[in-house]
């Protein structure tokens, strides 16, 4: 796997703006916040191998799987130096961490995929190699905003949706839905 790429975030998104129906009358702020988006798209395919290099479950034979909250404070220290993601995104994942914690308390799991953990967490789907590879080819969908909040829709082989909020004159993701797994 090689997931560094000369694509700069400039270039993804000349190729995904080159279709004229999409960024008809996009305002410079949708343009923005699609702009967040790909730069975060861009920088997390171009870190995902060291924000995943510490394991977030601890998988030791014959024993309970548990949480690393540890590791998961790595992991989220790390996505938060992209200076593109809110801290109350970092926080529904502090949350749901402490959540598998306490769910691999109640039902104790030492085999198969630990429940919770079989996807990647940001882009929440197994085929992340294959997105990442298709990344130039990204597909932008409808920008919608209102007041300080936006929506940026895409497609990379799933559909997702983004949800921004501006923050001291800056977009950032502050949700990331994969709408193809719900």
């Amino acid at each position: 796997m090689n997931w560094v790429s000369s694509d700069s975030p400039a270039k993804i998104i000349a190729n995904t703006q080159s279709d004229a129906a999409i960024n008809s009358g996009v305002s410079p702020d949708a343009q923005q916040a699609r702009q967040t988006v790909v730069s975060f798209l861009t920088w997390y395919k171009n870190h995902i191998q060291e924000a995943n290099r510490s394991p977030l479950v601890n998988q030791t034979g014959g024993k309970p799987y548990s949480v690393n909250l540890k590791n998961g404070e790595r992991y989220l220290t790390y996505l938060k130096s992209s200076q593109l993601l809110t801290d109350a995104y970092l926080n529904q994942w502090r949350t749901f961490f402490k959540e598998r914690q306490a769910g691999f308390r109640q039902s104790p799991q030492s085999e198969g995929p630990p429940t919770g953990f079989d996807y990647d967490l940001v882009m929440l789907n197994q085929d992340v190699d294959m997105q990442f590879a298709e990344l130039k080819s990204l597909k932008m969908g409808k920008v919608v905003i209102s007041n300080n909040k936006a929506t940026v829709g895409f497609t990379l082989l799933d559909v997702y949706e983004f949800r921004l909020v501006r923050q001291n004159g800056r977009w950032l993701i502050n949700e990331i839905l994969n709408q193809s797994q719900e």
